[in-house]
């Protein structure tokens, strides 16, 4: 369970990662088409936002959802594993609300590094046992 568990914690921080590469891919992807005096219209379709949207909203929410059903059947880092579900359920929220109100944008973008943060505190949490404790539990050398 430990290592599901972690695993899920690095999949959700790299798909920050992938998200927040795509994000970038379509902006200056878009910044390119302008500059080449190329119209946007409801109709142009730039693969990167694509991509950002997909994992943001149908793989990092489930897979949170996924990690606390793991933290509380293992009985680990429940509490990690809620933190993280409900920073996700915030930024699936901010990036909805931030389509009405822009600026909400920027919250988007800090609370992706809480995302991220959280999901490596979080697959720490059940991290392996030290050398030093496996080596206690492991009695005096003999």
């Amino acid at each position: 369970m430990q290592q599901a568990y972690r695993i899920i914690c690095h999949i959700i921080a790299a798909c920050v990662v992938i998200q927040a590469a795509a994000i970038a891919w379509a902006t200056f992807t878009m910044g390119q088409y302008v500059q080449d005096g190329k119209p946007i219209t409801d109709s142009t379709d730039f693969a990167g936002f694509d991509v950002h949207q997909v994992v943001g909203q149908f793989v990092i929410p489930p897979l949170a959802l996924v990690l606390l059903l793991i933290a509380l059947i293992g009985k680990l880092g429940v509490k990690w594993s809620a933190w993280l579900l409900l920073v996700v359920v915030i930024q699936v929220a901010l990036a909805y609300a931030s389509f009405a109100v822009p600026g909400l944008g920027i919250l988007h973008g800090i609370v992706a590094f809480a995302v991220l943060g959280l999901a490596e505190v979080a697959a720490r949490s059940v991290g392996a046992p030290s050398s030093h404790s496996r080596a206690a539990q492991a009695g005096p050398a003999t």
